[in-house]
């Protein structure tokens, strides 16, 4: 299983901007990264992923002034809209993937009450709802195996339920966020297996807090031989 770097909490030493990370993230060994809309650095973030070949895993919309996105505002549907429009735009700049339009694909992630209080999808049976009930290839779940098992544990069922719908996932130890091999709620050696029995052979973004610094942080790697950049 191959494994992307989320730029979000790689690579952020220093307060780099993201094309630096990107580039950061080749030199290391990774072949794609995950990111947030770059809204301030388009252009610079467009060349350091031609400069490095970079893939792109997973874009997140852009959220203009709001910290969650407008998705689940009410009457905010044309900004939502907007938003949409300028992330698929850059996606396809990147060649990355995102709704049926393009043919790409969208995914809608559950997350925690604990990370963010009061967000409203926050439940993993309401979000699967929603994707069956739109019934689209192009829209997926996105199972964030820390969020998992803040919001529901259960990690061997969960993916066998959801394993039809499951479009992208990440990892984190809970309940600190680190590395997969920090002591924490979860073995890591079993959540991976599930993940390969479910079926799932595409990207697994590392969104997780290194306990020290990004590239010491990356040794946990070479203990779990199932995974690799």
């Amino acid at each position: 299983m191959k494994l992307a770097a989320n730029l979000n909490f790689l690579f952020t030493e220093g307060n780099k901007s993201i094309a630096e990370r990107i580039r950061l993230a080749h030199k290391a060994g990774f072949r794609a990264v995950e990111m947030n809309y770059p809204d301030s650095e388009l252009s610079a973030v467009a060349e350091a992923t031609v400069e490095t070949g970079i893939e792109i895993a997973l874009l997140t919309i852009n959220f203009g002034d709001s910290k969650i996105g407008t998705a689940s505002v009410p009457n905010a549907e044309e900004k939502f809209a907007t938003q949409l429009q300028e992330t698929i735009n850059f996606a396809k700049k990147l060649k990355s993937r995102l709704l049926e339009a393009e043919n790409m694909l969208g995914v809608i992630e559950p997350i925690s009450a604990y990370a963010v209080p009061k967000y409203f999808n926050n439940n993993f049976e309401r979000a699967s709802s929603v994707i069956i009930a739109v019934n689209s290839k192009h829209i997926r779940l996105m199972i964030d195996i820390f969020h998992l098992q803040h919001i529901m544990g259960n990690v061997t069922n969960a993916f066998a339920d959801f394993k039809d719908i499951i479009g992208h996932i990440q990892i984190a130890q809970a309940p600190h966020r680190h590395e997969p091999d920090v002591a924490g709620e979860l073995d890591f050696s079993y959540v991976f297996e599930v993940i390969k029995s479910s079926g799932y052979s595409d990207w697994i973004g590392c969104e997780y807090k290194p306990k020290t610094n990004t590239l010491d942080g990356l040794k946990w790697i070479e203990e779990y031989p199932i995974v690799h950049l």
